[in-house]
């Protein structure tokens, strides 16, 4: 998936599931995300974030770069999808293994378009998957690449429910820990009445994914990624919740859509209604207010002290 920075406004509905910004994901439209990029240290702790994007399929009309750039993402891709399978295959369920063995519907480079500031889009629509990854630089391009192929490679799902009564269906897209619905009308194929939650999980969960993977490659990449601060809040946070939950449980959500274990661990530690509050204030750490963003950090921390008060520490 894809990330975006928090300063400026952004309209994830005019992208796609995921945009990633400057080296991570933001999921948009349909069901994914996208990458971009933005200054760092700004006084308020600028923070490149990518989230799945809102409600709409990926637009095909941006002028795809020619070889040797759309071969590179190719290969990142490729090399990407190994790596993943290699670490975290184990935790996919059957039907994500025959979806990914399919592969990405389309993958394209295309020329960074400063007016968006981001670097990359992970689309999942009507079982459609589509990545585009803005041409920067070969550094900035395999860190993009690597992210939007986790959105692709994690739990996407989606069920469409006719409502006859309305003359329309709704919607409801999973790609991650970020669950979307919203209803269209047959008639016009407008979309309203749009639902998110967990998008801040899912970027700050696919941006460690994605830092561990360039880890693994080299220590320097590794290191590079980190510092760029990619949707620093929400990754931070996860950081935590996986040392007190531990890695399976994490990553059997991502990549296996087994939320259940992860929500029953959180109230188990922390109290009812938990979890749900974590996950809201992972979501507000994505805003663009500096204060919504320091007050959202500070209820998650509270729960993640709760679950460390009560033995949620790993061994």
């Amino acid at each position: 998936m894809s990330e975006i920075s928090d300063s400026g406004d952004f309209n994830f509905s005019d992208v796609g599931d995921d945009v990633f910004t400057s080296s991570s994901g933001t999921e948009t439209g349909s069901s994914g995300g996208t990458e971009g990029i933005v200054g760092e240290g700004s006084e308020l702790g600028t923070e490149i974030f990518s989230g799945e994007s809102a409600f709409g399929e990926v637009s095909s009309e941006k002028e795809s770069v020619e070889i040797p750039a759309q071969q590179m993402v190719e290969n990142f891709h490729i090399q990407s999808m190994g790596q993943i399978m290699e670490m975290n295959g184990k935790y996919m369920s059957e039907d994500d293994m025959n979806r990914v063995s399919a592969g990405v519907n389309e993958i394209r480079a295309v020329e960074y378009d400063p007016d968006h500031n981001y670097t990359g889009v992970y689309s999942f629509y009507n079982g459609r998957s589509v990545i585009e990854i803005a041409s920067i630089d070969p550094e900035q391009m395999e860190r993009t690449t690597i992210h939007e192929t986790n959105h692709f490679m994690s739990h996407n799902h989606e069920v469409f429910v006719p409502q006859p009564d309305r003359n329309g269906y709704t919607v409801f897209s999973t790609v991650g820990t970020r669950e979307k619905s919203w209803f269209v009308s047959n008639e016009t194929g407008e979309r309203s009445e749009f639902t998110s939650k967990g998008e801040g999980m899912n970027e700050g969960l696919t941006t460690m994914f994605t830092n561990q993977q360039l880890m693994e490659i080299s220590e320097e990449k590794g290191i590079a990624a980190e510092r760029q601060n990619i949707y620093s809040h929400a990754t931070e946070i996860c950081k935590q919740l996986e040392d007190i939950v531990g890695e399976d449980t994490l990553k059997e959500a991502y990549y296996g859509g087994n939320l259940d274990k992860l929500e029953q661990q959180v109230n188990a530690l922390a109290g009812e209604h938990a979890y749900e509050t974590l996950r809201d204030s992972l979501d507000r750490t994505l805003s663009r207010d500096w204060s919504e963003r320091t007050i959202s950090m500070m209820e998650a921390q509270r729960i993640l002290n709760e679950m460390y008060k009560n033995g949620g520490m790993e061994s």
